[in-house]
């Protein structure tokens, strides 16, 4: 409950089309620097008046500083700062992941810290940041508040990026080794021209009534992609001697749409997340 409406599924738009084109079993089913950024960017751009317009005022910044928790933040933190980036559903429960607790002591006590570190903290992260950003905004600490909003926005992307929901993050139990970097990273950065107009698919912000429940629902969501991901992987790999340009084309082919629609969801969960924030801190006035 709480979670805004979202908008077509992605099946209805990605590589299942063309999965199926080729004959293939479909399969029931985190982002290098240049998608970060692009993805907080777009997240300003879903929100509602007034705080389109200060976000808007601010999106360089937004966008410059969703890459912090990978570069400042784990050079910082190190490992406390490393498990906060994913969190592997099938390490502590089958689809539909109904048994994992969402409140975070709960888990606790349920699999020991032991097992919910390997699992990773990425939904607690996520919430920890939000309340962050609901008393920036009770205390109308406008200078503070791009910053936690930033931040906030580089989790929530990360969610949203399938291998970082599942036990094999990089392909390692299938025969896709190094599939994470090739398609969060490499990929987009060859093809970044077509993700420049990421707003133009994204959704207005709407408010999450319960935001633990809509972290985890869009946690499970991005989860039900990691096997076309893979699936993607291996298609493009046929045919080919190393990961050169013809890998990289086929890769899109299969999975830049998903990449893509991936990315326009994070942004308008981003945005939720933050119009959420603002009216759980008072509706307070803008600067």
């Amino acid at each position: 409950m709480g979670r805004p409406t979202r908008p077509k599924k992605l099946a209805e738009y990605t590589l299942l089309g063309a999965l199926v084109c080729l004959g293939s079993p479909v399969p029931a089913q985190a982002w290098g620097p240049a998608a970060h950024v692009l993805i907080n960017r777009a997240a300003c751009t879903t929100l509602p008046e007034p705080l389109r317009q200060f976000f808007m005022r601010h999106q360089a910044f937004i966008g410059e500083h969703s890459v912090d928790p990978d570069t400042v933040l784990t050079e910082q933190q190190g490992e406390a700062e490393r498990i906060r980036h994913w969190f592997t559903l099938n390490e502590l429960d089958r689809f539909p992941f109904r048994e994992i607790p969402r409140n975070y002591r709960e888990a606790l006590t349920k699999y020991g810290r032991e097992r919910l570190e390997r699992a990773g903290q990425l939904p607690w992260r996520i919430a920890e940041l939000y309340r962050e950003l609901v008393e920036a905004m009770r205390a109308s600490d406008w200078k503070r508040v791009p910053l936690v909003a930033a931040h906030l926005g580089h989790y929530v992307a990360e969610g949203h990026q399938p291998l970082h929901t599942t036990t094999n993050h990089d392909g390692q139990l299938t025969g896709n080794e190094g599939i994470r970097k090739r398609f969060e990273d490499e990929m987009i950065r060859r093809h970044l021209a077509e993700y420049q107009d990421l707003a133009a698919f994204t959704q207005p912000a709407k408010r999450a009534v319960d935001p633990s429940a809509f972290i985890f629902e869009f946690l499970i969501d991005s989860h039900v992609w990691v096997d076309n991901l893979l699936r993607a992987d291996t298609l493009a790999r046929q045919g080919v001697s190393d990961f050169g340009d013809a890998y990289y084309a086929a890769l899109h082919l299969f999975a830049g749409r998903l990449a893509k629609l991936s990315m326009a969801q994070a942004a308008t969960d981003i945005g939720s997340l933050w119009y959420s924030a603002w009216i759980e801190a008072g509706r307070p006035r803008l600067p």
